[in-house]
């Protein structure tokens, strides 16, 4: 009959303990912020201005790049999407998509995009290796994207781009560092 007494107070301790570890576990909660070195990138080569830059699109981490391409010579210059290239610590991780592209032309060829003298070209680009698209069942409301954008990784992240000017090929690389800082909150 003493072991109950004894049972009882020990199961009462271990509940305690649970208790415990349980509000400290709420109350000491970590998250992370993410930030951008450099917020973004300028480069202005032959009369060609590019910039990139990560973008969060309602997440607390980087999903995309906004890039924008100005155009400041007399010819038009085409954006060659098969041969840009999403880099992460330097490594060719596939192409980009965006939105309204076509998923079956990721696998042939995504057609160019043009941007004529005097123009200025912004999209928003997402690896492709980062995201999943929606099943072929499935619509994407208004104004939505046909996949979901996946987190891109801590570390340097960039964009090899490829553009054609007649017959000339300008490569250019852009490139940011993310970087997460746990915080409590």
């Amino acid at each position: 009959m003493k072991s109950k007494p004894i049972y009882f107070q020990a199961v009462a301790i271990l509940v305690g303990f649970i208790i415990i570890f349980s509000v400290l576990a709420c109350v000491h909660k970590q998250a992370k912020r993410w930030y951008s070195q450099p917020a973004e990138q300028t480069i202005t080569r032959q009369n060609v201005r590019v910039d990139i830059g990560p973008l969060k699109r309602d997440n607390p981490y980087y999903v995309s790049f906004r890039l924008s391409i100005a155009n400041n010579t007399v010819m038009p210059i085409e954006v060659d999407w098969n041969q840009t290239r999403y880099l992460h610590k330097g490594n060719d991780l596939g192409v980009f998509v965006f939105q309204g592209i076509d998923p079956k032309t990721i696998k042939d060829a995504i057609p160019p995009d043009t941007i004529a003298a005097g123009e200025t070209f912004t999209r928003e680009i997402f690896p492709l290796r980062t995201i999943a698209f929606l099943p072929r069942d499935q619509t994407p409301g208004e104004g939505r994207l046909g996949f979901l954008p996946g987190i891109l990784p801590a570390g340097e992240n960039g964009v090899l781009l490829v553009l054609r000017q007649g017959n000339r090929k300008i490569r250019q690389t852009l490139s940011v560092r993310l970087r997460a800082e746990t915080i409590s909150k």
